[in-house]
């Protein structure tokens, strides 16, 4: 290993067990080593074996993708793989996933990875939002944040976004995901002139979007599902959200919805 490999190891351990608000000690005594060998081991003076770079990444309650960048930096190989969602190796899962989707139906549900682009929509989703499949991530984030057909027929869309920055804000602080704080620095471009909704009166016991499509106003909400237990990358950073009715306007919206 090379004074550079443990330097780089060194901040990154650093950085995670301050950004846990952990002192070396508490995070040694968690890990099972001693708060000396961990000091030793962020200066670069001691070098970590691999199953104590795997217990911090645990201790530290670290993403798997972000347990894959400590052991590189410490030198090792990554230990969780990423595979394309049509591997393979990962088939069974996807057709889980696409199972829910098409029993969710006539309601809208679709998959999105770490970045918000979708990866898999049912029908329903695919006919109310047909703009929104196959684009990059900056696209859907101008698509949904900037002003036009989306914006314009949320009914709480400003409710709806904040939401969303948020979660993803949420998202960062755990992953340190950069790409993810571009797209957020992005989105709140769009939110520039856009006031933090006060929370009503009567708040709702969930947030979902309102939408007004001709004189109806579809009142919904939606739930996530996740392959929490997952060790490969891409499924464990899947998020599945699944669109519901919230009253009989709604319901009757949905399955008279024209989806063939």
């Amino acid at each position: 290993m090379t004074n550079n490999s443990k330097s780089k190891f060194g901040y990154l351990l650093t950085f995670w067990r301050k950004k846990s608000s952990l002192s070396q000690q508490q995070l040694a005594l968690t890990a099972g080593t001693t708060s000396r060998h961990l000091s030793f081991i962020e200066t670069g003076r001691s070098r970590p074996g691999r199953g104590l770079v795997l217990r911090l990444g645990q201790a530290l309650d670290l993403s798997i993708r972000n347990r894959n960048e400590l052991l590189v930096a410490a030198g090792f190989a990554p230990s969780y793989p990423e595979r394309d969602l049509r591997d393979e190796r990962t088939k069974p899962y996807l057709r889980a996933v696409e199972s829910i989707l098409e029993q969710h139906e006539p309601y809208p549900g679709a998959a999105f990875n770490s970045l918000g682009c979708i990866v898999l929509a049912n029908r329903p989703f695919r006919t109310m939002f047909p703009d929104c499949l196959r684009l990059s991530p900056e696209e859907a984030v101008d698509v949904w944040f900037a002003p036009g057909l989306h914006r314009d027929r949320m009914e709480n869309w400003a409710e709806v976004a904040w939401a969303w920055i948020d979660r993803q804000q949420h998202e960062i602080v755990r992953t340190n995901n950069i790409k993810l704080a571009k797209l957020v620095e992005r989105a709140l471009v769009h939110l520039s002139d856009v006031e933090r909704p006060e929370p009503p009166q009567n708040y709702p016991d969930v947030i979902g979007p309102r939408f007004r499509i001709g004189d109806k106003v579809i009142q919904t909400f939606f739930t996530v599902m996740k392959f929490e237990s997952a060790l490969e990358i891409t499924l464990n950073e899947l998020r599945i959200e699944l669109l519901f009715p919230l009253d009989e306007t709604a319901t009757e919206f949905f399955q008279t919805l024209d989806y063939s």
